[in-house]
Parts: structure tokens; sequence; C-alpha cells
């Protein structure tokens, strides 16, 4: 009778302890890269909120492949992560890993850019199509009348670079715009496809809008280099906010640039996560407010 109550008690105490709290409370944050500054702005906002949390945070950066960022995700479930931030690189094919990862009981908050496919509790993200709107109606209004205009888009597949796009396309016009190319997010592509489209204009005056700030320094540097055209002249117009584009309006080099908030982005993200894992109800969409700066 002892043996049984010593074997109840045993097994009473092992089932306890397999109910009790993990050793470890993980975080993930997938990212689409950690070259560009923004994303090490989101991810100061999520480390700021999960400082007096429980949770450690996981960073991982895909240097913006798509493939490199589903194997990501994969590890990070097979850590049993408590929730993953995610900012996707592809937004149509990362679906079948937030799938997978729903299938793990694992929740997913997509942060900056959205996914098309598989379960989010929350999407935290600027508005991509006002800011696009914003970007079109401000270059519209300084671009000299017969001046070339090039418009830069992101990555193929991001949302971010849809969205930005479709604002700014229907508030400028597409006959209005002579030449759209991707840069894919990239200050050296930018430059490139920039010093490309230089070649094949005349006059001494270009306006670019482009989809974020690293491909609005290459415009930049791309302009500096050519003989003909005159930066002083020309009006770029870029995205984020980062602190070289920052320096560069205010050196009059850039004409403006959409202002987002990344590490209120992050903080809001981080704290929805919280939230959501202390069994409370969050809200499904947390739009982030923007803002056009210029030198004045």
């Amino acid at each position: 009778m002892k043996k049984l109550l010593l074997a109840v008690l045993l097994v009473s105490v092992l089932a306890l302890s397999a109910c009790g709290p993990k050793d470890s409370m993980k975080i993930g944050f997938a990212s689409s890269t950690f070259d560009n500054p923004f994303f090490n702005d989101i991810k100061d906002g999520i480390l700021e909120v999960l400082e007096d949390s429980e949770y450690e945070l996981i960073s991982l950066g895909a240097d913006n492949d798509a493939s490199v960022q589903a194997a990501q995700i994969e590890d990070l479930i097979a850590q049993g992560v408590d929730l993953i931030l995610l900012n996707p690189v592809d937004s149509t094919t990362v679906g079948t890993k937030i799938i997978e990862a729903n299938e793990a009981g694992i929740p997913v908050i997509t942060v900056d850019r959205n996914a098309e496919t598989g379960e989010v509790i929350a999407h935290v993200a600027s508005d991509n199509v006002a800011g696009g709107k914003m970007a079109a109606t401000e270059l519209a209004a300084v671009c000299p009348t017969g001046a070339p205009v090039l418009q830069l888009t992101g990555q193929a597949g991001a949302s971010a670079a849809t969205d930005r796009q479709a604002g700014f396309e229907e508030i400028f016009g597409t006959a209005n715009i002579d030449h759209t190319v991707t840069a894919s997010w990239s200050r050296a592509e930018g430059q490139a496809v920039t010093e490309a489209f230089l070649a094949t204009q005349t006059g001494d005056t270009v306006c670019v809008f482009a989809a974020n700030d690293e491909m609005a320094l290459g415009v930049v540097e791309a302009i500096k280099a050519n003989t003909s055209f005159d930066l002083s002249k020309s009006y770029i117009i870029g995205f984020d906010a980062i602190g070289d584009a920052l320096t560069a309006v205010d050196a009059s080099e850039m004409h403006a640039t959409v202002a987002q908030q990344p590490v209120e982005i992050g903080r809001i993200a981080a704290q929805i996560g919280l939230d959501y894992l202390a069994g409370e109800t969050v809200a499904a969409s947390v739009p982030v407010e923007l803002a056009l700066i210029k030198k004045d």
C-alpha cells in the first residue's frame, strides 16, 4: 500500500512539473534584413518592451532572401518559441511557414509587411498606400513640367513595395512616370538603375520617388556622378526617414522622405504579443502614423 501511495505521489509530482512554467520563454523576430537601419529600429522597440518581461528575444535577419527566412522560421518553430514577430521578405510565399507555425500552436504577428496566407493574430504597420500618396502629392507639386520621372520600387513580393507603388501611382498617374524599376531596397542597386536611366535622358533635372531611403540615397550618388544632371535642380523623395536620409534632406540633396516610426512599430508589436500571451484580446490591425519630412 505504501509503495502504491509513493508511486501515485511520484506521478503527481512529475505531472505538476510537466505543467509548470518553461525553463526558457522566447519570442522570435524574423526580419527581412538587419542591413537597413529601419529594421534595427524595429528591433530596438521590441527589446524596449521585452526588457522587463520574462521573455528572451531571438532575432534573425534573412538578408532579403525568402528561402533563408523560411529556414529561419522553421528554426524558430523547432526551438518552440512562444510567439513569432515576422517581417516577411516575400508576403506571398511566407504563408506556408506561417501555416506551419499555426499548426505548431505558435501565434504570429506580422510587422511592417503583411502576409497573404496563414493566420496571424495581428498586423502592425504604417499605411504604406497612404505614404505612397503622400510622396506623389509632394512630387507632383514640385517636379518641373517635362522633367523625366523615375520610380524605384522595392523587392517584388513585399507588401510594402506593392502598397507604396499603388499609392504613388494612384495620385501621380502611371502615364506621368517615365520608368518604373525595382532596386530591391538597395542603395547600390538604386545607384546602378538610376545611372542607367539618366544615360537615356536629356536635360539637367530628374524627379524620383524611391520606395525606401536606401534606394533614394543611391539616386543621390548617381546624380552626383553624372556630369549632365544637377542635384540642386532635381527632386528625390524617399521613404523611412533613416538617419542618412534626414542628413541628405537637411543638405538639400533629397527633397523629402516619408517618415515611419519603426521604434514605435516594434514597441506596439511586442506589447500586442505580450498581451496575447497573457490571454488578452488584441486588435487585428494597428496602423502607425506617417509624416512627410522636408527641410522646411
